[in-house]
């Protein structure tokens, strides 16, 4: 009995990670479909925390009703939560969205899964981390990957993919600043008590940006990008976020990563059957190349 518990533990959490994976890797196709309503990426990010953030303070409620649980937080993990969730939720979720409004779907997912290697990068540079041979190999390897990409996009759409490029890049490099410090504080308080409080913080932040620069409801919001960013906010925020922590819980972080792997190939995938984007053999190296890299990188990472 005891083993087939085991198994179906294990399953599960496979299935979480996978699912995950595949919601994750949808978004950017669902944020083209907002665009192509004619909705700005300000009022994009704004209703999708506006229609997730009921999620997270319902969750978090729930989770500090465990008096062990409101026992470890204070003011400064609360407000050092809030900080790196405003980076890794608002500031980078900002980026990756103006990005995408100059680059296809599949660059832009490719250039965002380059954030293990600015993990890196930043680790060497506050954490004293060494930079060995055995990184500096899958990190090259990574940016030729998306360095065929990127050339294939540059030759088909012009200066706008330098652009968008740049801030997806800018994106990641937030999102690894997100990763290096929330690990500390997930220890301390919890990994769904964390991604509560740093979701709430970054649609806080998302809320005021956008009262600063609209007025009202743009009357371009149509109610079919309203229901596209409903779509964002359920399937490719709330529901992948709680999957992943199930997933760490059954079958580890470093499975859960591995099987992460596959997000590329499932962007790839949405984008030609839902949007119509093309898929070149420079998408085919480009995605073996960088995942590849990431692959290696993450088990030199952790030898």
């Amino acid at each position: 009995m005891s083993k087939r518990l085991d198994i179906s533990i294990t399953t599960a959490g496979f299935l979480f990670a996978i699912g995950s994976a595949a919601l994750f890797a949808v978004r950017p196709i669902f944020v083209k479909l907002v665009y192509a309503e004619g909705i700005d990426s300000t009022t994009l990010i704004a209703f999708r925390m506006l229609f997730s953030a009921p999620f997270y303070l319902v969750m978090l409620l729930i989770l500090l009703r465990d008096t062990e649980k409101r026992a470890s937080l204070n003011l400064k993990l609360v407000a050092s939560t809030c900080v790196v969730g405003l980076a890794g939720y608002y500031l980078a979720s900002y980026l990756d969205l103006l990005g995408l409004q100059y680059v296809t779907a599949q660059l832009g997912r490719m250039i965002l899964y380059v954030y293990p290697t600015f993990v890196v990068l930043i680790g060497a540079a506050f954490f004293g981390q060494k930079i060995t041979w055995k990184i500096v190999g899958p990190l090259l390897i990574t940016y030729l990957g998306v360095a065929i990409i990127f050339g294939h996009d540059l030759r088909e759409f012009g200066s706008d993919v330098v652009k968008g490029a740049l801030f997806i890049l800018a994106s990641a490099f937030a999102f690894s600043f997100y990763l290096l410090f929330g690990k500390k504080l997930i220890n301390e308080i919890g990994s769904r008590v964390f991604t509560c409080i740093a979701l709430l913080a970054a649609s806080g932040g998302i809320f005021i940006h956008y009262a600063a620069t609209r007025s009202v409801i743009s009357p371009q919001t149509t109610t079919a990008g309203l229901l596209w960013i409903l779509v964002i906010a359920v399937f490719c925020t709330v529901i992948p976020s709680f999957f992943t922590t199930s997933a760490v819980a059954r079958i580890g972080a470093e499975r859960t990563g591995i099987i992460s792997l596959i997000g590329p190939a499932f962007t790839s995938s949405f984008a030609v059957l839902i949007i119509s984007e093309r898929f070149t053999v420079y998408h085919a190296i480009g995605i073996a190349l960088t995942v590849a890299g990431v692959w290696v990188l993450r088990k030199a990472s952790q030898s």
